[in-house]
């Protein structure tokens, strides 16, 4: 009961309902009606000294779901001790809100890095396989998904290996392609993770 209490309790409630959407994605996952790539694009903390330096404090590599569910994680835990160190600290009323919410902000910083030293050996496992699927994009036929495609702006829809995957794509002229129009893939710009689509030859 002191443990339910305490994680259904402000603060650490935050978290237990961050932890339980968490939980609920996951299951969905593994039955396979989602995919742990649909949150695309890597977060990454900028360090003085950058690189090795500081544990390469940053996100990338790695999945944002898989980031996303490791932080929750962590915050929880971290809130769930600090409550049960600290909770005669946090006063009544008023006090105890600022307090609590000051709490939780700590957890959730304190699991930035500790999120980033984790996730750090699992990032081989997904490098090999980051850069085969966008290579193996190049060549393929895409049917715009967009009002517009521009050298800034554009979405479309691919096909590989029997699954549709929605990709950024930008074009060197801007009126070329229309929604559902089919466009053809021919490079892929790492720095901005998207591809520049042309008009068909044939």
């Amino acid at each position: 009961m002191d443990f339910l209490n305490t994680i259904f309790t402000f603060p650490t409630v935050v978290f237990t309902t961050l932890l339980l959407i968490v939980m609920v994605f996951w299951l969905i996952a593994l039955l396979g009606f989602a995919d742990i790539d649909m949150l695309e694009g890597d977060v990454e903390l900028d360090v003085d000294g950058g690189g090795d330096s500081f544990l390469q404090m940053g996100f990338g590599g790695v999945p944002l779901t898989i980031s996303i569910s490791f932080v929750v994680l962590i915050s929880w835990v971290a809130s769930f001790y600090a409550h049960q160190l600290f909770a005669y600290a946090l006063g009544d009323g008023v006090m105890f809100y600022l307090l609590g919410a000051a709490m939780m902000l700590g957890c959730f910083v304190l699991s930035i890095p500790l999120t980033a030293i984790l996730i750090k050996p699992l990032r081989r496992f997904f490098d090999s396989k980051e850069a085969a699927s966008k290579n193996d994009f190049i060549g393929l036929e895409c049917v715009i998904a967009t009002s517009k495609v521009t050298s800034q702006f554009g979405q479309a829809k691919v096909q590989f290996q029997g699954t549709e995957q929605l990709i950024e794509v930008r074009a060197d002229e801007e009126g070329l392609f229309a929604l559902g129009d089919t466009g053809f893939l021919i490079e892929h710009d790492a720095n901005k993770n998207s591809y520049l689509v042309v008009e068909k030859p044939w």
